[in-house]
């Protein structure tokens, strides 16, 4: 049964690391097999990966999104001026202080911006990482004029890419790595693949494929993780992996003649952000959520709002489903959330309520609003208590 579990846990894992294992490795196996590629490849790479940035800068700039702006930033400035070394000095370059210290600033700023909050792009604080990103590399470039790099070889290195350079990159990964099989996340594992082939963009920028077909790989996997997690913030809940409350909107088109819809509502919501904080109530929440589909597997589940599940119970009218909530309310009252090693654990409790389709509603937001109302209802006189509308 152990192994059985260790499994359920391990086949999520692989699946979300499978998209970009798979176009990382077709990009390895590509440049291995093929060799060098004709100019025309060469030269629809290159344009690709241009125009690859440009559709994400697009979206990103839609979307309001600044950390992976500045990801695709520093990947486009890395292949432009690694082109740029090659063009001016195509023998030399390796060894330019210029280019000693692109390969150091690199892997510095992945990993800042890789652990960057999220924040909204359009804030005057971008601008302040926008100009000190510039001027990391105006500093390199005035220190290249008097032949310093910021980097060091400490032993020659066979390829385009110093020793120095590829142990930073290689610590870089191997954090990335391990928060990747930590969270589990396909955003992770995408940014895990598009760091590595990166990596190799310069490990290989002494070729004109190389450089092309790894710089193209690592804006597409970096893209892919960007339309990943636009997906699942439209369509799913970013912290409980639930759907979202826009899927149920979709959803509720489709609901069948006969259902009961339930709330699930944590009690003292405010308070909980007020006594521990934004980050152990999101842990909280998770845990309770955890509980909820532990106890319902074959329901569909929405986390509705920031407090509040919603569940549909197809086929069962409203003392049947009034069961199953009070089965609900009483295993996460009589359960011990642990959010934290060093902290004791708390008692937490949820209030819900149900109500069923009715002949006479017109669609399933007057029966979420009937339970909505005899939630908030008995709420105003009492705690941990499910009712019915």
């Amino acid at each position: 049964m152990k192994k059985l579990a260790q499994l359920e846990k391990t086949i999520p894992l692989i699946g979300n690391m499978f998209l970009p294992a798979f176009l990382f490795a077709v990009a390895l196996l590509s440049f291995y097999l093929c060799g060098d590629y004709s100019s025309g490849t060469t030269g629809f790479l290159h344009i690709g990966f241009y125009l690859l940035n440009f559709v994400g800068f697009l979206a990103l700039l839609y979307f309001n999104r600044a950390k992976p702006v500045f990801l695709l930033l520093i990947m486009v400035i890395s292949y432009t001026l690694i082109n740029l070394f090659k063009h001016q000095s195509p023998e030399t370059y390796i060894s330019s202080a210029a280019y000693i210290s692109l390969c150091s600033l690199v892997p510095i700023n992945l990993l800042f911006f890789y652990f960057w909050p999220r924040r909204p792009l359009f804030t005057k604080i971008n601008v302040w990482f926008l100009l000190g990103i510039f001027a990391q590399y105006a500093l390199a470039e005035h220190l290249a004029r008097s032949n310093i790099g910021l980097g060091f070889f400490l032993f020659s290195a066979p390829s385009s890419l110093n020793i120095f350079a590829v142990g930073m990159f290689l610590i870089v990964l191997g954090i990335i790595l391990v928060n990747a099989i930590r969270s589990g996340s396909i955003t992770d594992y995408n940014f895990f693949f598009s760091f590595l082939a990166l990596m190799l963009s310069f490990y290989y920028s002494d070729t004109a494929s190389g450089l092309s077909v790894f710089s193209f790989c690592a804006v597409l996997c970096l893209l892919s993780a960007l339309a990943q997690n636009l997906y699942n913030e439209t369509y799913k809940d970013t912290l409980t992996g639930l759907d979202s409350r826009n899927s149920y909107m979709i959803h509720a088109k489709n609901f069948p003649l006969k259902y009961s819809i339930g709330i699930v509502s944590i009690d003292d919501y405010d308070k909980l952000g007020t006594n521990f904080g934004r980050r152990i109530r999101n842990i909280l929440t998770k845990l309770i959520a955890e509980k909820i589909i532990e106890l319902e597997k074959d329901e569909a589940i929405y986390r509705y709002a920031e407090d509040e599940f919603v569940i549909v119970y197809k086929s069962l009218d409203k003392k049947e489903g009034f069961e199953r909530l009070e089965t609900i309310r009483r295993a996460i009252a009589s359960a011990q959330f642990q959010f934290s090693p060093r902290k004791k654990p708390i008692k937490l409790t949820v209030s819900a309520s149900i109500s069923e389709k009715k002949r006479s509603d017109a669609n399933s937001f007057e029966v979420l609003v009937r339970a909505d109302k005899a939630l908030q209802k008995t709420r105003a006189f009492s705690h941990n208590v499910t009712s019915k509308a």
